[in-house]
C-alpha cells in the first residue's frame, strides 16, 4: 500500500512538472511570436521611412535636373545648389553697393530668368503639385549691424517681388505665382565661408531663389511613425 502511494505521488509530481513545462513552453512560444511580429513591424516602419525619403529626394532631384538643364541650354551662368536646388545670384547682378533699387541690367536679367524659373516649377503639374513655396531671400555680408543688414536684405528681396508683379511683362504662370511666392531678408545669419572659416563677403552678398516641397502630409506620416516607435519603446 505504501509503495502504491509512493508511486502515485511520483506520478502526481511528474504530472505537475510536466504541466509547468507545458505552460512555460507556451509562454516562450508567445514571446517568440511577439518578437517576430515586432521585428516585422519595425522593418515595415523602416521601409516606410525609406520610401518617404526616397519619394522626396526623387522629386527634388527631378526639379534640380530640370533647372540645370534649362539654364545650361540657355547658357545662363547660374549657380544651382546640387542638394537643395537653391539658386544664388551675386548682389552685383541686381544691385549697387548698399542699395536695394534694382539696376537696369538687373531688370534685364530678371526678365529673362524669372519666367523660365517659374515655368519650370509651376508649368509642370507633376512638379507644381509638390511645391509649397517659392522663396526669394536676401543675404548680406558681416559688415554692419544685424538690424541694418536685415533691413537691406529684406528690401532687396521685396524689390525683386515688387518688380515681378508691378513692372515685369506678363508671362505664363505669373498670376499663379502669387499663391506661392514669399520674400525674406536673412541679414548676415547665413554667411558663406571658406574652408578655414573666413567670411567670403562677396559671395555672402546675394539673393537666393529657393523652393520648398509640399510635404505636410509626409511630415505627418513621419511623425506618426515616430510616435508609434516611442510607444513601442515605452518613451
Amino acid at each position: 500500500m505504501i509503495k502504491y502511494k509512493q508511486i502515485n505521488t511520483r506520478k502526481s509530481t511528474i504530472s505537475y512538472w510536466l504541466s509547468i513545462s507545458d505552460v512555460m513552453a507556451g509562454i516562450l512560444i508567445v514571446f517568440i511570436l511577439l518578437f517576430i511580429f515586432e521585428t516585422i513591424n519595425v522593418n515595415k516602419k523602416l521601409r516606410e521611412k525609406e520610401e518617404i525619403i526616397e519619394e522626396l529626394s526623387s522629386i527634388r532631384n527631378k526639379i534640380i535636373a530640370k533647372l540645370k538643364n534649362e539654364f545650361d541650354k540657355e547658357n545662363m551662368k547660374i549657380e544651382i545648389d546640387p542638394e537643395t536646388g537653391a539658386i544664388k545670384l551675386n548682389d552685383k547682378i541686381l544691385f549697387n553697393s548698399n542699395k536695394h533699387e534694382i539696376k537696369t541690367e538687373g531688370k534685364e536679367f530678371l526678365d529673362n530668368f524669372i519666367p523660365k524659373y517659374v515655368n519650370l516649377l509651376l508649368g509642370d503639374e507633376e512638379i507644381a503639385k509638390n511645391i509649397s513655396n517659392i522663396i526669394i531671400e536676401g543675404h548680406t555680408d558681416d559688415i554692419g549691424s544685424y538690424i541694418y543688414n536685415l533691413n537691406l536684405s529684406q528690401k532687396r528681396a521685396f524689390a525683386v517681388v515688387d518688380y515681378i508683379f508691378r513692372e515685369m511683362s506678363e508671362f505664363e504662370e505669373k498670376e499663379r505665382l502669387k499663391n506661392f511666392i514669399t520674400a525674406n531678408g536673412r541679414s548676415k545669419v547665413k554667411l558663406i565661408k571658406d574652408k578655414v572659416g573666413n567670411v567670403n563677403r562677396e559671395e555672402s552678398r546675394r539673393v537666393e531663389f529657393l523652393f520648398k516641397l509640399q510635404d505636410d502630409k509626409t511630415i505627418k506620416r513621419m511623425q506618426k511613425i515616430l510616435r508609434d516607435e516611442d510607444e513601442i519603446n515605452g518613451l
